[in-house]
């Protein structure tokens, strides 16, 4: 049986570090991890996949056929009760397991810390999930609309600039594009926040902020390398799809054939994108995990709990030793 050594997260690492501590826990948890997900992240990921697949496969459908991509049929498609109505079911359910996968990740992330160990099982995940789930959905709500209030205010001003100067207006677009930017960055941390520290939104975003404040690039650099890793991954289900593509226009058209897409066409991509989907919804765990050890490594930085944790317990029997000593 293979020896456990605990991954300390109350520790200062730099960059690197992160990064590979971030491999070295999913190896570690490999399979707690991937069966919570799985087994509660799972059903809401698979319908998300299946809405997204249908979606895509149908547009597709239409946008290589003929007739169906027509002025006339293209208008009467968008503005049909059917388009919309699957629309805003894939957005609903993609949304969903976003969080679902989000919180089932943030959630052992927290057991692991608390109980030292890789031995979760799904029902604590679980337990810890439903406590956290519906402040997820609120917190991602109200970053939604914090958004489109910083946009619909740049939308104005540039409105009321517009007669005065070009480049003024276009100076408002960037400064709301950087500041959307600046403050998604210095928020990265509030879904973890609140797991690990029982606060509500606003509480948990302020402190997200000062924690991030003067670290913000590396906060920036761990998320954007650990979300291309998880992407490039997500990739080699998306590739084979490409091929399958090029190879059956490529064929209709030296056949003199228009490019209809056919039944197993459409099976294809359903299959295809689904599995496209549901890859990248399990691999948000990369950049997710890496800002659980971003939060800890600025704690650390900025608050040495990990220290002071250390010196009040300096001289203190550890529960190894105890347990050594009662024999």
């Amino acid at each position: 049986m293979e020896e456990f050594n605990l991954i300390q997260f109350q520790e200062a690492r730099n960059f690197g570090k992160k990064i590979n501590t971030v491999f070295e826990f999913i190896k570690q948890n490999f399979k707690p991890l991937s069966k919570s997900l799985i087994l509660i992240a799972g059903p809401a990921v698979l319908i998300g996949s299946i809405f997204l697949g249908s979606f895509f496969s149908s547009f597709m459908g239409r946008a290589l056929n003929p007739q169906a991509s027509s002025p006339d049929e293209t208008l009467k498609y968008f503005s049909s009760a059917s388009f919309w109505g699957e629309m805003v079911l894939m957005y609903l359910f993609l949304i969903v397991s976003y969080v679902i996968s989000l919180a089932t990740i943030n959630s052992y992330a927290w057991l692991y810390g608390q109980k030292k160990t890789n031995q979760i099982e799904v029902a604590e995940v679980w337990e810890k999930v439903r406590e956290t789930i519906w402040k997820y959905l609120g917190s991602i709500l109200l970053i939604v609309i914090s958004f489109v209030v910083i946009f619909f205010a740049a939308t104005i001003l540039g409105v009321v600039l517009q007669n005065i100067s070009t480049a003024l207006v276009i100076l408002v677009v960037i400064a709301a594009i950087i500041l959307v930017i600046y403050l998604a960055v210095g928020i990265s941390l509030v879904f973890y926040v609140q797991v690990n520290e029982d606060l509500g939104f606003f509480e948990a975003a302020a402190r997200s902020l000062r924690l991030v404040s003067g670290k913000w690039w590396s906060t920036f650099g761990i998320s954007l390398v650990l979300s291309m890793i998880g992407g490039a991954i997500s990739y080699i289900f998306i590739i084979p799809y490409y091929i399958f593509i090029f190879v059956s226009a490529f064929n209709k058209a030296s056949g003199g054939n228009p490019l209809e897409m056919s039944d197993t066409f459409k099976v294809v991509s359903f299959v295809f994108l689904t599995l496209y989907y549901m890859s990248q919804m399990l691999l948000q765990s990369l950049p997710s995990f890496g800002l659980v050890f971003q939060y800890y490594n600025l704690v650390e930085l900025k608050e040495a709990k990990g220290l002071m944790s250390d010196i009040e317990n300096f001289g203190k029997p550890t529960e190894d030793s105890s347990r050594n000593e009662s024999f």
